[in-house]
């Protein structure tokens, strides 16, 4: 008894062990977006991965003439929910291309891409033997887990090609973007207007003038030349301080002048008369 009871523990142990690694291998979802040939991504296996769409967009950009990527919006994913994923085999033996038919399996601390071949070149010529694939890969595991950690990667490698593996790191890795509370852009100051600038219109006070006082100023008018730099507003006032009313006072003075001379004569008139009598 004490040798079977010791038999059926070891085979429990061994069947543990055997059903260990497939119960802590989770799948990821993975979706095809993309495949080709492009010589310009490489001569070796590599692996890119993109968690925003502003890194996807710089990537797109650095290819210059060469980018053939279309824009995450016109893809079917969405930087919220999955990221993307870029495995390039580099130089390859031509004539096939990776099957459309893809998976991923999260396995501790790695991610690997589940790829496949297919006979022929996806539309490429006949020549082309650089093939690549882009796909997405959900944020979140099929056991409702997000695995988007910086300790952990994403790997892929070409079915039956020796040293093919590639992989890269989600340091640096960051939250899904949320799309609840958008930040503003910022913008620029409005530029004002001429009509709502600081400079201060000045309101000329209704007088009434003659055309001769409005078309010939008082040359020695300074109170009327400030105001005129001032303001064209201003300026056009000012004409209501004009010669007419200068000439006028002119010959009031001269009459008051007239006056007391007829005054002064008079009184040394009278004087001398007064003498006379005496």
């Amino acid at each position: 008894m004490g040798r079977l009871a010791a038999s059926l523990t070891l085979i429990a142990l061994a069947v543990a062990l055997v059903g260990t690694p497939s119960a802590a291998a989770t799948s990821v979802a993975a979706r095809y977006q993309l495949r080709g040939h492009l010589p310009e991504l490489g001569e070796k296996p590599a692996l890119r991965v993109f968690q925003t769409n502003a890194a996807y967009d710089a990537y797109r950009a650095s290819l210059g003439d060469a980018n053939v990527f279309p824009a995450a919006s016109s893809m079917f994913m969405s930087f919220d929910k999955e990221i993307l994923a870029l495995y390039v085999r580099g130089n390859d033996s031509g004539g096939r291309c990776f099957a459309t038919t893809t998976g991923a399996n999260l396995d501790g601390d790695a991610v690997t891409l589940d790829l496949a071949w297919q006979n022929g070149t996806c539309g490429a010529p006949i020549t082309a033997h650089y093939p690549f694939i882009l796909l997405s890969l959900s944020r979140t595991a099929a056991d409702g887990s997000s695995w988007i950690t910086p300790t952990r990667s994403v790997c892929g490698a070409a079915p039956g090609v020796f040293d093919s593996r590639a992989c890269a790191m989600l340091s640096g890795a960051s939250p899904a973007p949320t799309t609840s509370a958008p930040v503003a852009p910022t913008t620029a100051a409005p530029t004002p207007t001429p009509s709502a600038t600081g400079t201060r219109t000045l309101t000329p006070t209704p007088v009434t003038t003659s055309p001769a006082a409005a078309a010939s100023p008082t040359p020695g008018s300074t109170s009327a030349q400030a105001s005129a730099s001032r303001s064209p507003v201003a300026a056009a006032a000012s004409p209501a301080s004009t010669g007419a009313d200068a000439g006028t006072n002119y010959l009031l003075y001269g009459m008051l002048i007239a006056i007391g001379v007829l005054i002064g004569i008079a009184l040394m008139l009278s004087r001398s008369s007064a003498r006379r009598g005496r």
